[in-house]
């Protein structure tokens, strides 16, 4: 009979159980958790649209820099390559007046070609082989080759024309009208001299001068 009891008020409980309604939530809850979702959603669009366009602005001003920076070393190297070429005029007119005064000029750490006492002097005009001043350059065949500031200097040298010279102080000094230092008539040479540095980078600088000298 105990059995019994038990049994009946174990099936009583159970089905109380399962009858049980089920608590819901209120609308308002729902809602609650629906904009939160939304608000953890937006914030974090909003994370990754921040982050990319800090990269983006890292990426930019590293792009910046370094152009900045190339500009800088562009322009540092294009003035030392000019000072080298432009530093060719005064090496060219020394040797020019030796050779002038002396038919030769030699010096230490300078290479100069062979023909160039013949072009300065006007020697052998129609003998590419002895004065070839209309095919030499300071790219093929230098008059002269040395270094200046540690980078290398190719310098030509071309005479372009001739002229008698009378009077004036100038002429007067040079020996015009056959009075004067030169006791004779002189002549106005001119010379074109090219000059060009070329540095170890590739950076490259032409400087074309003219200068004028008394024989």
């Amino acid at each position: 009979m105990g059995d019994v009891r038990s049994y009946s008020a174990f099936l009583i409980l159970l089905f109380s159980t399962r009858n049980t309604p089920r608590v819901k939530r209120s609308s308002s809850e729902t809602l609650i958790r629906k904009s939160r979702y939304k608000e953890d959603g937006a914030i974090l669009v909003v994370t990754l649209v921040v982050i990319i366009a800090l990269i983006m602005m890292g990426s930019l001003a590293i792009m910046i820099t370094i152009t900045e920076s190339n500009i800088s070393r562009n322009h540092r190297m294009a003035k030392e390559v000019f000072y080298v070429a432009d530093g060719g005029h005064p090496l060219a007119v020394k040797i020019i007046e030796d050779i002038m005064s002396n038919k030769t000029a030699s010096y230490s750490g300078f290479i100069i070609e062979n023909n160039l006492a013949n072009e300065v002097m006007d020697y052998h005009q129609d003998d590419t082989s002895l004065n070839d001043k209309d095919e030499d350059s300071p790219n093929n065949s230098p008059d002269i080759t040395t270094t200046l500031l540690q980078q290398t200097l190719n310098i030509d040298i071309d005479r372009t024309s001739t002229t008698l010279v009378y009077g004036g102080s100038a002429e007067f000094g040079a020996g015009g009208e056959s009075i004067g230092a030169g006791g004779k008539a002189s002549k106005k040479v001119l010379f074109e001299i090219a000059s060009q540095g070329r540095m170890r980078s590739g950076a490259l600088s032409r400087v074309v001068t003219v200068y004028r000298g008394i024989l």
